[in-house]
């Protein structure tokens, strides 16, 4: 078993985590960032839809969407350096 490390996002949260964890991590947050590009690059007039994947019917602003967008980015790229260092 790895001994767990403590990280720390650029946005202060910080978690333990193992090897396994961080690449989970990275998957996870990889899912997050596609679901918010694939919400944006969807959306027509405005309309947003229940997607059955933690999205729901509630209208977003484009900045919400587009703040999402990026810290998901800079989550990835945080998990990416810890991985390789």
């Amino acid at each position: 078993m790895q001994k767990k490390k403590t990280y720390r996002y650029s946005t202060g949260e910080t978690f333990e985590a193992d090897m396994e964890d961080l690449k989970r991590l990275l998957r996870e947050n990889q899912e997050y960032l596609d679901n918010y590009l694939d919400l944006y690059g969807s959306l027509e007039d405005d309309e947003y839809v229940a997607r059955g994947n933690g999205f729901c019917d509630r209208k977003f602003s484009d900045d919400f969407i587009e703040g999402q967008i990026a810290k998901y980015r800079t989550r990835l790229a945080e998990i990416e350096q810890w991985l390789n260092s």
